[in-house]
């Protein structure tokens, strides 16, 4: 529940729009923007400005879900339009930028927290679905978010909410201040604040049922998913011995004399053993969280000070924090490759992890490898704590002709990433070696020794953006359409971040946590200008253009041509074409490292020569509007992304290298590509490869967006308003460095983007509002499209055409025809899901308001009113069994809120 604005409704006046830096009156422009209002935020019953920007149908592949807790960036959420990546999607606050994440998406990608955007205070979001690098330089590639907080507020209000899932879990409780004095026509200024203070509890999985709530997946049909049991997606080992499996559990394991990988010893009694293995089996979903507990403190304040000549000053101070604390799996120990930067020439170091003949746990009587899950220590529980500070000051107002805003500001964030329940493998080893650390014998190890095994690990990453920038415009002659307007401005920025390691990963001494560390600091100049010509009554023309100039790679020109074409008054075309950029991010050309892991460990290093990523988009659309109360628009869209900077690449990287050779047990040799190099573990086994940030790939998509509004007057009975928004994907097609061309649309790839949440060809709302007196009432349809559960490449299972899978991961095959793979399979050689498809999910939300008691505004919300459960999805890494980008609502369940406000 948001307070109304207190602002005096004028004439139409001339205002800057969002993807034009020239004022008009006209906000309907040949880009094609969605503007969110207050009423249409409020009326979706979410509770945070990332469940709203997430819920657009524009937003696909490469968004980060707020409760993705295991991810290199825990802790956040982020958007992704048009599937291109969060790095991708500009997100501003009143037009001007905001400080970055201080952790990377797959440790490469920076980005912005939209947790640390605050619900109360803001008065629409304005989301422009095009290039846009002409008017605000990097970034502006998939488009840009523009969130518009209120300028001005007079009077008190206070509110609450309070929410709970159908199970009584997930609680949310929010409330919020307001209050403003001020008026700035009469009084000649205003000031006002905004406090809000919200909490969200957890969710375990345990609580929910079916494949939600556990790993054993046999009463479907489908596998024992535990630990201990034959896992999906892996077929037979070369040498014969079964299918693969996880012996890491909390009773630990080692191998037996002479036995192959895959058979092994139980150390201790355990309640289950798995006939087919022969051992232990244990359901990690104990420790799995379908949402984290999270709680954010925002306050917002603004003075605002009319100097007199048309002059006003402004000053905008922002205080927000948001803090997010989950819980993981336990830390497992095994055969596990720990990266090393300190040692440049040898950075991988395989941690065996030993249980000695002598130690009282080992029934061998010889040392053998251990494989055990450490649950005496605890889950791996993350905690991140984040507080924006940003202040914002400036004035505007006009001058012979001019009409200029000139503002400065800072915008800094820090964060305190916290992590709890890794393993320390000296200070493990040195316990097992003495024997005072005992398997799955907690009440034998000294509290003090299990804080030392697994100390809390916390680091501070920072980052900054100091700015100052200058726009004007004016009207420079009269055309048979209207004015001729110029518009020109400049912008410095100074753009600073540090992340470091978190600790002991430096020095190779925590297992199974990948290695993130990077830092850089830049100055950005840029100058632009932009020309508005209604040429006649029926053409507008717009032309801008904007060059950048960074400290670290050099300089950018960005163009952008758009016209809008009015044949009748109910019917416009209007078009664009538009180039973009966006420069190396701080992991890419910064001092910067990285350790990710498929099925051997790729280690991601920062190169200063990495050039900027570029992007030719086209958009061609109508806008209808054939009655007072209707209103339509559609366009089309193409980008062309190119130069687009990867990580380091295993495929390449290894091209001719042989798998295992004992002669190169601990060498490192040259990759196939410069400057890159591949390590071999102590028995000669493939272990790792290391190389830079490359220009080396491009992706092409394009698509079409429709935007329908009805406006119905019902008489007496009230007033009727109908939305329907829907973005379908004709095409996303990534080209790989070596010229390969995949097509993801309607897949589940790319697998290795951020959660693996696929590229869903459709997504689609409908929103219908009623309103009559003091009552208001909605209804909102969310659709998701269903994907094929491929990805075109890695270990699949093949379709051999008469009903039956074969298996290829014996030979690593690789296959690439996307009809033909399938991402999960089950050790009977059946596809998973059925069919190997996910299926599509859709939701129904309402949200009601009475209004009739002086003073007061009384609102309730069901989520998901249906209860419908969030498909069944293997594939994805960001959830267990289901897919949080795009199901989040299926997990929790129905959800109900309530709140009241008071306005005095």
């Amino acid at each position: 529940m948001l307070p109304e604005l207190a602002a005096a409704q004028d004439s139409p006046q001339r205002v800057t729009v969002t993807g034009s830096n020239v004022r008009r009156t006209d906000t309907e422009t040949a880009s094609p923007v969605q503007v969110i209002t207050r009423a249409e935020i409020e009326q979706t019953g979410k509770q945070t400005i990332q469940e709203v920007l997430r819920g657009l149908t524009g937003d696909n592949q490469g968004s980060i879900p707020g409760n993705f807790t295991s991810g290199f960036a825990a802790g956040s959420a982020a958007i992704s339009l048009r599937g291109l990546g969060v790095n991708s999607t500009l997100v501003l606050i009143n037009g001007r930028r905001m400080a970055t994440y201080g952790l990377a998406d797959d440790g490469s990608r920076t980005f912005v927290d939209l947790n640390s955007i605050p619900l109360e205070a803001v008065d629409r979001i304005d989301v422009l679905k095009d290039g846009a690098s002409a008017i605000y330089g990097s970034d502006a590639v998939g488009g840009v978010v523009n969130v518009i907080l209120r300028k001005d507020y007079k009077g008190v209000a206070v509110g609450a909410t309070v929410g709970s899932s159908y199970k009584g879990d997930g609680t949310t409780t929010r409330a919020f201040v307001n209050a403003g004095t001020g008026n700035l026509e009469s009084d000649r200024y205003n000031v006002f604040a905004s406090l809000e203070v919200s909490k969200q509890k957890a969710i375990m999985a345990t609580s929910r049922g079916g494949y939600l709530g556990t790993k054993d997946l046999r009463y479907m049909g489908y596998f024992d998913g535990r630990q201990g049991s034959y896992a999906a997606g892996f077929g037979e080992f070369a040498d014969g011995s079964g299918p693969a499996f996880s012996s890491t559990t909390p009773y630990g394991a080692v191998r037996k004399p002479g036995g192959t990988q895959s058979e092994r010893i139980n150390l201790t009694a355990c309640p289950e053993v798995n006939p087919l293995t022969g051992v232990c089996t244990y359901d990690t979903i104990a420790f799995t969280q379908l949402q984290p507990e999270t709680q954010r403190t925002n306050l917002f304040t603004r003075g605002t000070l009319a100097l007199g000549g048309g002059m006003t000053a402004f000053v905008e101070l922002g205080l927000f924090n948001a803090k997010t604390r989950a819980i993981g799996t336990p830390g497992s120990v095994n055969d596990t490759g720990v990266y090393n930067p300190a040692d440049p020439a040898n950075p991988l170091v395989t941690h065996t992890t030993v249980l000695p003949a002598g130690h009282p746990d080992n029934p061998t009587g010889v040392n053998r490898t251990l494989s055990l899950l450490t649950t005496d220590l605890g889950g791996r529980n993350g905690s991140q704590d984040n507080t924006l500070t940003r202040l914002v000051t400036g004035f505007n107002g006009s001058l012979a002709d001019w009409e200029y805003d000139v503002g400065a500001g800072y915008i800094a964030s820090r964060l305190r990433d916290s992590n709890r329940g890794y393993v320390r493998n000296s200070v493990l080893q040195a316990a097992l070696d003495d024997g005072t650390y005992r398997i799955n014998q907690p009440g034998l190890v000294p509290q003090s020794l299990r804080d030392a095994i697994s100390p809390t690990l916390e680091r501070v990453a920072t980052s900054s953006v100091a700015l100052l920038d200058f726009h004007a415009s004016r009207e420079l002659v009269t055309l048979p359409g209207g004015p001729l307007s110029l518009a020109v401005g400049a912008e410095y920025r100074k753009e600073k971040t540090n992340t470091p390691p978190v600790p002991y990963t430096d020095v190779s001494d925590i297992v199974g946590l990948g290695y993130s560390a990077f830092s850089s600091s830049r100055a950005v100049t840029a100058v632009f200008t932009e020309l508005n010509a209604p040429v006649a009554k029926w053409l507008e023309l717009n032309g801008a253009v904007r060059y950048d100039r960074y400290s670290d790679y050099g300089s950018s020109t960005t163009p952008k041509v758009g016209f809008k074409l009015t044949p009748l008054k109910e019917l416009a075309v209007r078009g664009t074409y538009s180039e973009a950029f966006r420069a190396p991010g701080p992991t890419e050309s910064g001092k910067s490292s990285s350790l990710g892991f498929t099925n051997i460990a790729v280690v991601s290093i920062g190169d200063p020569a990495v050039k900027p990523e570029t992007s030719k988009s086209y958009t061609l659309g109508l806008i209808l509007a054939p009655a007072a109360n209707t209103s339509a628009t559609i366009d089309y869209y193409v980008v062309d992304r190119r130069n687009e900077i990867v990580s380091a690449d295993q495929g390449p990287i290894l091209a001719g290298a042989a798998a295992s050779d004992e002669a190169l047990a601990g060498k490192r040799v040259k990759g196939a590509l410069p400057n890159t190099f591949i390590y071999y573990d102590d028995v000669g086994d493939l272990a790792a490869v290391s190389g830079p940030y490359t220009n080396a790939a491009k992706t092409h998509t394009s698509g079409v967006a429709l935007d329908l509004r009805q406006k119905f007057d019902l008489g007496a009975a009230g007033k009727l308003k109908a939305q329907f928004n829907w973005t379908h994907v004709f095409n996303f097609r990534r080209t790989t460095a070596d010229g390969t061309v995949y097509e993801y649309t309607g897949t589940h790839g790319p697998y290795s983007l951020s959660s693996a949440a696929g590229t869903p060809k459709d997504r689609a709302s409908f929103s219908l509002t009623w309103e009559r007196g003091p009552w208001t009432a909605s209804g909102s349809l969310n659709y998701v499209a269903g994907m094929r559960a491929v990805d075109h490449q890695g270990e699949s299972m093949v379709d051999n055409g008469d009903g039956t899978w074969s298996s290829t991961t014996a030979e690593g095959t690789y296959f690439t025809d996307g009809s033909k793979v399938c991402g999960v399979f089950y050790p009977a050689g059946q596809p998973a899901p059925a069919g190997c498809h996910i299926a599509s999910f859709t939701t129904f939300d309402v949200f009601g308001r009475y209004t009739g008691l002086k003073g007061w505004e009384f609102d309730v919300s069901v989520q998901n009113l249906f209860n419908r459960k969030a498909p069944f999805d293997p594939y994805t890494y960001g959830g267990v069994n289901y897919n949080p980008a795009y199901h989040q609502a299926g997990a929790v369940g129905r959800f109900f809120t309530f709140g009241a406000k008071y306005t005095f």
